[in-house]
């Protein structure tokens, strides 16, 4: 009875190093998170993102500022998220007056693919995993009572590789362009200073009465919008009778009057357009339309009607010398 009271204890002094090992096997880790955002993106035919540093650390101080009770998208030194990777070196591409193309999602969750499953519940969050406008990822996890913080930084990179050339008067004018970017940005994410993610805005082109018609998009600015028209914010409110620099989703703005329209497309000038596949030479038309008729008309003969005329003609020239000759017969007699 002995042995086997120390038999079972030894095997579950055993077994306990092993159930210890399996749960630490369990806790979700960044690459888990990485890997899991790119499934998803090769599944909906899209590239796979590079893990960058920069991104990994903004990730992880995310999550760990969270955990600590910062609210969700905090920044520091009232920094925007694009100013944040580009004074940790990332090359952001985009237009850096509308802090470029980047995207930041957090959640708590129990494992890397429920948070995934979780941001696919609305269209913000589904966008800074699936926009075609992203080329790094970077991932940022932290324990906490309940579970973990998840976090994702998702950002597109310069061709080049390289920071563009007004990198440096927008991280050297922070303070100015905090300043804008709070005043301009009224579709704001939780952080309350822009947008959760930012894409290019379209440019809409003018109808036939010289109007443009610009319909709001979610991340969009009456900023950005004006900025993009090449107009400004108080040219296009006093259009719109709007007297704030509030805008909603599927808001229709006019942001320009008397504009160009394109060329429209008739009947008429569908008919006279030339197309090479239509014969230019008559001697090509089997059927001619009965409205489109030649100036002058080539015919070539067969060598049978070619023999019926000779023939004729000849018949023609005699009956005409017989008519001449009667004449001269009678005065003869």
């Amino acid at each position: 009875m002995l042995k086997k009271i120390i038999f079972t204890s030894l095997l579950l002094l055993a077994l306990v190093p092993f159930n210890f090992a399996r749960a630490q096997d369990s806790t979700p880790t960044p690459a888990e998170l990485i890997n899991a955002v790119n499934a998803l993106r090769l599944a909906n035919g899209l590239n796979a993102l590079a893990v960058h540093p920069a991104l990994m650390q903004i990730a992880q101080e995310q999550a760990n500022g969270i955990a600590s009770g910062m609210p969700g998208h905090w920044r520091p030194n009232d920094l925007t998220l694009g100013q944040w990777m580009m004074t940790l070196g990332y090359p952001l591409s985009g237009d850096l007056s509308q802090d470029g193309y980047r995207s930041e999602n957090w959640t708590p969750a129990q494992s890397a693919d429920d948070a995934v499953q979780s941001w696919l519940g609305d269209e913000p969050h589904t966008n800074t995993m699936l926009s075609p406008y992203r080329s790094d990822i970077g991932a940022g996890i932290v324990a906490t009572e309940d579970g973990y913080i998840f976090v994702i930084e998702t950002a597109l990179q310069t061709t080049s590789g390289q920071m563009q050339s007004n990198a440096s008067a927008i991280l050297t004018g922070i303070p100015l362009t905090q300043q804008a970017y709070n005043a301009g940005a009224t579709l704001a994410a939780e952080n309350g200073t822009l947008p959760q993610y930012s894409l290019p805005i379209a440019i809409a082109t003018a109808n036939l009465g010289g109007d443009v018609i610009h319909e709001v998009q979610y991340g969009q600015t009456l900023w950005s919008i004006a900025i993009t028209y090449g107009t400004t914010i108080k040219e296009i409110q006093r259009l719109n009778n709007w007297n704030t620099d509030d805008v909603y989703v599927g808001q229709q703005l006019l942001v320009m009057k008397g504009a160009t329209p394109p060329p429209q497309v008739t009947s008429a000038s569908v008919t006279s357009t030339f197309s090479p596949l239509q014969p230019t030479s008559t001697a090509f038309i089997t059927s001619p339309s009965p409205t489109t008729q030649p100036a002058i008309a080539f015919t070539t003969k067969s060598p049978q009607e070619t023999t019926l005329s000779v023939t004729a003609i000849a018949l023609a020239a005699l009956v005409l010398g017989i008519i001449i000759a009667l004449p001269r017969k009678k005065e003869s007699d």
